[in-house]
């Protein structure tokens, strides 16, 4: 997992374990970036993650998908799920970014 991906990620689950608002308004719902596990196909998104409705997978990276989902679960449901599954290596919210001009 990338650096920046990672410090997003932690204060991504940081500001969940705490009930803050303010992780729910920073993710865009329903969105995730999901890493695969060498050699793993992109069917692995669908086996671990289509109870939740996919309405698209975007290649990123080599390994790298953005997921959107129907449903969300939220960003632990979809790290549980990934700790369960050898082929997912990395699960993240999809984090929406602004700008200081934008508040």
């Amino acid at each position: 997992m990338k650096r920046h991906h990672l410090a997003a990620f932690a204060i991504a689950v940081a500001g969940a374990a705490a009930g803050s608002a303010w992780s729910q308004q920073t993710r865009a719902s329903g969105e995730y970036l999901v890493t695969l596990a060498a050699p793993a196909e992109v069917k692995a998104i669908a086996d671990v993650y289509g109870r939740f409705g996919i309405r698209g997978i975007e290649r990123l990276g080599s390994d790298v998908f953005l997921v959107r989902l129907s449903e969300d679960p939220g960003p632990a449901t979809m790290e549980k799920l990934r700790a369960e599954n050898a082929q997912i290596r990395a699960v993240e919210p999809n984090l929406v970014y602004r700008s200081q001009g934008n508040r």
